[in-house]
Order: structure tokens, then sequence, then C-alpha cells
């Protein structure tokens, strides 16, 4: 697209798009059947070409059902994420969602899984990572981002990380040193109230920085760890 104007329409029946386009400011849009379009609003092209690499989409959800969408550049080549999932027993702990526990309330309505957990992102990018719920728990959600063996802030920072949720009537995007807030390894990006389906970018109140004590790696610093 040229503004609201469609400059071209091509077929992707091998999944991947290899066009000359004259220089300019453009948009681009992707869709596949069963799955939601994916919209870039600044898909400009230069003297040097255009290279989006893997364009991640999401197939269509159950009802009732919603999906977290984490994606990220060439580096750093691992990112995990974390979801803390309420117990519908307030008197249980939560549940954590990661790479060494990818599901939570299992065998129930209300079941979370880590569909896909991608560990080696290169110069094109790579794989998202990507969680399912299924019918929500009153409680809170949390949902944040690791950099696995990082050292600092820098490398989530530098990332280009975007998580999208998808859900029946909504979808929501937050991006890394925009939403939310970056701690250490860790960027905290979103809540997600179960009860009411409200979402919202975690501020350290809602997103204590102490969730990551739930699991995950963690990084030693002389005598205390990087979390």
């Amino acid at each position: 697209f040229k503004g609201t104007t469609l400059i071209a329409e091509q077929l992707m029946p091998s999944g991947e798009i290899d066009e000359k386009f004259p220089i300019g400011s453009y948009s681009c849009m992707f869709r596949h059947l069963n799955f939601y379009t994916v919209f870039i609003k600044e898909c400009d092209i230069v003297a040097a070409g255009l290279e989006l690499g893997d364009i991640a989409m999401s197939p269509l959800l159950n009802p009732g059902h919603s999906r977290i969408v984490l994606t990220w550049g060439a580096k750093p080549s691992d990112l995990d994420s974390y979801l803390t999932v309420p117990h519908g027993d307030p008197a249980k702990d939560d549940c954590v969602i990661n790479y060494k526990n990818k599901k939570c309330n299992t065998n129930k309505v209300t079941e979370v899984n880590l569909d896909l957990d991608a560990t080696s992102h290169d110069r094109r990018g790579g794989k998202p990572e990507t969680i399912t719920l299924g019918l929500e728990t009153p409680g809170k959600y949390v949902f944040r981002v690791s950099e696995y063996k990082g050292r600092d802030s820098d490398g989530l920072l530098e990332s280009g990380g975007v998580v999208s949720y998808y859900a029946e009537d909504a979808s929501e995007k937050f991006f890394v040193g925009r939403d939310g807030y970056v701690s250490g390894i860790n960027w905290f990006v979103f809540y997600l109230e179960g009860s009411t389906g409200e979402i919202k970018a975690c501020d350290r109140e809602n997103c204590p920085e102490s969730l990551c004590a739930g699991g995950g790696y963690k990084s030693r610093s002389g005598g205390s760890y990087i979390c």
C-alpha cells in the first residue's frame, strides 16, 4: 500500500516473496486463511532494498481463548516468555509458564500452554514465542520477557521486542522501551485481570520485580543474582 492505495497484491504459495518495487514509503499487509491479518505500517523500500525476514502470523482462536505472541529482531538470540497464571483457589500458589514449565491448569478449560519456545534468532530474526490461554481464571495474569543469559538491560532495549495479545474482541501491542518497564534482564510487559479481561501495561506496583523469583534464568553478579 501507498497510503490507502493498493499498489500490488502477490500470492505467496511457498510462504516467501521476492519482488521488485520502486523506492518509496509503503505499508504491507499479510493475509492467510484462518490466521489473523498482519499489518506493517512502515514497510519502506530504500536503495538497499527491504528485508522483512520472517513474518509471525497467529492462527484464529477458539471461542473464549486468547494468545500472547513475542517477536524480536536478530539479537539477542534467545528471549524467554514468562506468564504468571493465577490459581482458581486463592489459597494456592500461582503457576508460572516458562521454558521449564510449559503448561498450567492441565486438562482444564482454563489450561495455558507455551506453544513455541524460540531459541535461535539470527540476522533475519526467527520464530516467535507463543502462549495460548484457555478461559481466563479470576485473578491477575502477569507477562514478562527475560533475556536468557543476559548481562544487563541493553539486550532487551535493543531487541526491537514486540508483544501482541489477541482475544476474541480485542488485540493489543506492547513495545519494549515504550510499554511496561525494563529492569535488569527482564521486561515487565503487561498484566491482565482475569475476571474482566482488562489488560494494561505493567508498572512496578502491579508487576513487582519480585515476580522474577518465580522461575527462570538468573545471572550471578558478585554476591547477588540479576533476576
